[in-house]
């Protein structure tokens, strides 16, 4: 369904680059993060395969603003600028809630994208309201 998904680069639409999100901190040799953005704040957490990008926010004391878990109110809905590969393919939730032109801009329901497998991953929260 969404083969091109894995192996791909996202269309940026911001003038932001990927850079202006990074941590300042120095990071170890072979340690992989996870940096959640919320407007001005970050965190860099230590991703988790399995557990979905609103877990990892709620676990880590980051407000992500979900109501529903169910991909149904979008208030989770965040864009992910580094490591798209490292998570799970769009799944219906998302497919029925967001246009195709989001999920190809890199645009993903936060309650209902899991990481697949460890490695560095940006996602910044940018729901519609």
């Amino acid at each position: 369904m969404f083969k091109f998904w894995k192996n791909r680069t996202l269309k940026r639409s911001s003038a932001l680059k990927p850079d202006h999100y990074r941590l300042k901190t120095e990071k170890r040799e072979g340690e992989r993060t996870l940096l959640l953005v919320k407007g001005e704040h970050q965190r860099s957490v230590v991703p988790e395969a399995g557990v979905t990008i609103l877990q990892h926010a709620e676990n880590n004391e980051v407000e992500w603003n979900s109501f529903c878990k169910r991909g149904t109110c979008a208030r989770c809905r965040c864009e992910i600028t580094e490591g798209i590969g490292l998570l799970s393919e769009p799944n219906e939730a998302e497919q029925a809630r967001l246009d195709p032109e989001e999920i190809e801009e890199g645009y993903r329901l936060g309650c209902q994208t899991t990481v697949t497998e460890s490695g560095d991953i940006t996602i910044k929260h940018a729901p519609y309201f």
